[in-house]
């Protein structure tokens, strides 16, 4: 498969119009501004193409686009994961899953329980966390992070570091030997004979 800015007129063309000099420099020229205005028009769709811009362009979009939470001292990855969401964390903004979606950007796992599931009081919610490398700056970012996303009712409770295991099997063997005892006569040590 040919791609559109690496294409050549010539290659569509019958062979006695491909052959002449002149039509192969007009297919040159015209090739030429099909690769220009390609390459012009990659460079356009910044909102499609956040995985791969630079992180000064992708600074600049957040700034733009108003990106709750956003800091520009976060990892590359958790910006461009931010950048992602901020169309989304507005349209779902105050609902649970935007909560869920700051939890996993700042604290790369977690999740939220509402207080129906533990039996807090109403319109009270707790946060859970699997990473055990969060550290006491990354709970006050998330604090910081959590009143612009939230619904102003909603109460946090709790951040729970959770770092239970799955339950482990344990096998358990034994063995048991039912037998007679045979005792034999004393033996006398060998005498030594030189």
């Amino acid at each position: 498969m040919i791609s559109l800015a690496n294409s050549k007129f010539t290659d569509i063309m019958p062979y006695n119009l491909a052959s002449q000099i002149e039509v192969q420099a007009l297919a040159y020229a015209i090739g030429k501004q099909v690769s220009s205005l390609c390459a012009y028009a990659d460079n356009t769709r910044i909102y499609a193409a956040v995985a791969s811009i630079p992180e000064p362009a992708l600074d600049a979009l957040a700034l733009e686009l108003r990106t709750p939470a956003y800091d520009e001292n976060y990892s590359l990855a958790v910006k461009r994961t931010l950048v992602e969401g901020a169309l989304t964390f507005y349209m779902q903004m105050g609902t649970p899953y935007a909560v869920n979606k700051i939890i996993e950007a700042i604290f790369q796992a977690g999740h939220i329980s509402e207080w129906f599931e533990y039996g807090g009081s109403p319109f009270h919610f707790k946060a859970y966390t699997t990473n055990p490398s969060i550290t006491q700056d990354d709970i006050e970012e998330f604090k910081r992070v959590l009143s612009t996303v939230k619904r102003l009712s909603a109460w946090l409770d709790d951040i729970i570091l959770d770092l239970t295991t799955e339950p482990m099997n344990t096998y358990i063997g034994h063995w048991v030997h039912t037998g007679e005892f045979i005792r034999l006569g004393t033996v006398s040590a060998p005498t030594e004979i030189f």
